[in-house]
């Protein structure tokens, strides 16, 4: 977007308000907030290595080790990168990708019914919202790399 396109965000925000989004500590703690799922399950599946195992055949996946390690690439690396706004665009697209893969296999709130339907749609709805939140950061990234040029 053109910076003379670009709305002025303290048009209608309260001062107060403007110097909190604009503190360095508020986007570091939004990057790691975003990414609290993936790297916490990326250290936990570090950690016990045989629990993911056997969480990645409970997908319907073989229990591999290159799926093992992949899933570790994606879940800290991608976290990583967006947190640190490294190659962000590519840790939200894996982690976006990763979570609609993983969504459709293991939320599939389609071949349920009654109260187990709703819970399910309910778990697969909130992943696509951490879905938007990763092209989000992607954007918010690309814009934070632009405004330093």
């Amino acid at each position: 977007m053109d910076v003379a396109t670009k709305p002025d965000i303290h048009d209608d925000t309260p001062a107060w308000i403007v110097q909190i989004l604009e503190a360095r500590v508020t986007v570091y703690l939004a990057r790691l907030c975003l990414t609290l799922p993936f790297w916490w399950s990326g250290i936990d599946k570090l950690v016990h290595p045989h629990a993911a195992l056997a969480e990645i055949q409970g997908l319907g996946l073989p229990p591999s080790w290159l799926l093992y390690g992949l899933l570790l690439i994606v879940q800290l690396g991608g976290s990583l990168a967006i947190i640190f706004n490294r190659f962000a665009w590519l840790g939200a697209g894996a982690l976006g990708v990763f979570t609609a893969i993983v969504t459709y296999m293991a939320h599939a709130f389609w071949k349920l019914q009654g109260p187990a339907r709703f819970a399910e749609l309910n778990d697969f709805l909130e992943h696509i919202s951490l879905i938007a939140g990763m092209v989000f950061a992607a954007l918010h990234c690309h814009e934070v790399k632009e405004s330093d040029r």
